[in-house]
């Protein structure tokens, strides 16, 4: 019998008894079991496994909207269940949001949405968290309502693992640094900035590192981008808008992910509450959409692929529910399952 596997799940909970769900995904169906919360924490809202060791990364979103401290924590995946055994946890700055961790597993870094700012945090074996051991401010703000200061919403190393790329929402910017040990020194420039109250939310490379798309939260599009690694330098490309013509909802970009092979890219979209399955173009990186569904929830916040690369998961803010659907390897679509 082939054993389920293993996601975990962040919430917005608050409150005795909420924090982060362990969920079992049947590998035949796609059907999804809650085994419940498996670590009491409040707003964990991004997590992130560990590929080489039993750890889970989590933040706690805190201090957003006021001067609390947000948190990142370690955890010990003690067994299939879900069970999770407290490592570290470390306070970042205010309303920790997005998490990246480097090939090597070493380093971690974390957006600070609330902060305004980015860390670094070396990485021992077991996972503990050590102290702190770079902190960068970001700077601006934009036109929209909620761009009245900076806020760093991701942190994503290129391939190389020489640069660290943090989209600030509030600044309409992509700031970049260099890698250096346990540093970051600011690229020179040290930032490029995009469209006026276009609200870069996340950024992602492809496999070779030639070209990273950032996906545009308040103005709901996909920004492809070159890439240079020898200087850390973006220049763009194109801009794909994921709302259809005439829209009149509230634009709102959210969640992002990228199979392995880098060919296909999900993308979802909360004011349509559907998914976006973009074709990756070897050699050009172009983008042409083949698949838009809907996510089996109302305002899809997060999206979660597989190891196998097999599975999605889509988390549905609105209506509180996780959904699954089975990717096809050769074309990139999906097809909901009917499981949540």
């Amino acid at each position: 019998m082939t054993r389920p596997l293993l996601a975990f799940v962040g919430t917005q909970g608050e409150g005795p008894g909420q924090g982060i769900h362990a969920i079992h995904l049947a590998p035949q169906s796609g059907a999804l079991t809650d085994l419940g919360v498996v670590a009491e924490e409040e707003r964990p809202t991004f997590t992130l496994p560990d590929p080489m060791r039993p750890v889970l990364y989590a933040v706690s979103e805190v201090g957003n909207r006021d001067a609390r401290f947000g948190a990142i924590m370690s955890y010990q995946i003690a067994g299939q269940d879900g069970t999770l055994r407290p490592i570290t946890r470390r306070r970042t700055g205010g309303g920790s949001t997005h998490l990246d961790l480097s090939t090597s597993g070493q380093m971690l870094y974390c957006a600070n949405f609330g902060g305004p700012n980015s860390v670094a945090v070396p990485v021992r074996a077991d996972g503990f968290l050590n102290p702190i051991s770079a902190v960068m401010t970001t700077q601006g703000t934009g036109p929209h309502k909620r761009q009245s200061k900076p806020h760093p919403h991701g942190v994503t190393l290129d391939p190389s693992g020489r640069w660290l790329l943090v989209p600030d929402m509030g600044a309409d910017r992509i700031y970049t640094y260099r890698v250096e040990g346990d540093d970051l020194i600011p690229a020179d420039p040290a930032y490029t900035t995009y469209p006026a109250g276009c609200g870069p939310r996340f950024v992602l490379f492809g496999p070779d590192g030639r070209f990273a798309y950032m996906l545009g939260e308040l103005s709901a599009e996909i920004f492809h981008l070159g890439f240079d690694d020898a200087t850390g330098a973006l220049h763009p490309v194109a801009q794909i808008p994921l709302d259809p013509p005439g829209a009149d909802h509230t634009p709102g970009a959210a969640a992002y992910g990228m199979s392995k092979d880098g060919r296909f890219l999900y993308v979802s979209n909360r004011g349509t509450h559907d998914i976006q399955v973009f074709a990756i173009a070897p050699g050009t990186g172009e983008l042409t959409q083949v698949q838009r569904l809907p996510s089996g929830g109302e305002r899809p916040w997060g999206l979660g692929i597989s190891e196998d690369g097999a599975w999605i998961l889509v988390a549905n803010q609105l209506t509180g529910n996780v959904a699954s659907f089975r990717v096809d390897p050769a074309t990139g679509t999906l097809t909901a399952t009917g499981h949540s």
